[in-house]
């Protein structure tokens, strides 16, 4: 076999094995979501068949219930609020951070952009305690300010890493270049480097209001019945002796329409920024 053939035959391989890779990621994601999502329309005699059951007549139910009984609306409303203010705190102090380390003659930017990375590695559970009592001193226990808080000291670092590389990709020119023309060092942040990183901006307020929409552990242990969010509404439904699996199946669809939704509306921004991101000049 010549050596040509044996090339063909191996880069049909890589593809057949590429395209099984994708098939099987595709499979380990979306099959979960199919199944959360029938349930939800399933009446409840159903979901409890040994074998899947496709031939049912759809039912609104779980949803009607979830809404009438529970406590869905106020958890989904304090989600999007602790969403959002996550978002703007994280990238309003995120971002001239990462700018400042990453243009300014800061001493030992380095080590800064280091202590960020160590301070993200801390696991969670190891903060809850002392971010407890924090809280509680402060008075911002069972608040939505103090979850939003604590949501934005734990995206904070992912914030000035992501800003860091988006900034890193912006020539140097364009910004000496106003300064030269009288322009500060505020006004070249904001009108010259913040707008070439638009697209870098929306990935990671995306990613921060994702983290923040999916938080459980901190909003278990800080926040009270009125106070809790879509996560904690979810796992409600999961009981001591039973667990109801058409009303949780209806919280989880509910719960992941909102992010569905955002990541189309700027998935133009995010696949630019993060590619934005992975360039480095």
């Amino acid at each position: 076999m010549s050596a040509r053939a044996v090339g063909g035959s191996n880069t049909r391989a890589w593809q057949i094995a590429s395209y099984g890779m994708v098939l099987f990621f595709l499979a380990w994601v979306l099959i979960p979501i199919c199944t959360v999502t029938l349930n939800s329309f399933k009446p409840a005699t159903a979901i409890f068949t040994t074998t899947p059951d496709f031939a049912f007549v759809p039912t609104l139910e779980h949803y009607a219930n979830i809404w009438a009984k529970g406590n869905f609306a106020r958890q989904f409303l304090n989600s999007t609020i602790v969403a959002v203010g996550t978002a703007i705190l994280a990238l309003g102090f995120g971002t001239p951070a990462a700018y400042a380390l990453t243009r300014l003659p800061v001493h030992g930017a380095e080590r800064w952009f280091r202590a960020f990375l160590l301070a993200r590695m801390v696991p969670a559970v190891s903060l809850v305690v002392p971010l407890f009592i924090l809280l509680q001193l402060a008075g911002l226990k069972n608040t939505l300010p103090g979850l939003i808080l604590t949501h934005t000291g734990f995206t904070l670092p992912l914030v000035v890493w992501m800003m860091r590389s988006f900034f890193q990709d912006v020539p140097r020119e364009l910004e000496e270049a106003a300064v030269v023309d009288g322009a500060s060092r505020w006004l070249t942040f904001w009108r010259v480097a913040l707008p070439l990183t638009l697209p870098g901006l929306a990935a990671t307020a995306v990613l921060v209001v994702f983290f923040s929409w999916n938080e459980f552990l901190f909003a278990l242990v800080l926040t009270g019945p009125q106070m809790q969010t879509v996560p904690i509404g979810v796992s409600a439904f999961v009981g001591t002796v039973s667990v109801d699996w058409g009303g949780s199946s209806a919280a989880a669809v509910l719960a992941m329409i909102p992010m569905f939704v955002l990541g189309l509306l700027i998935q133009r921004f995010l696949v630019s920024g993060l590619a934005m991101g992975a360039v480095k000049g």
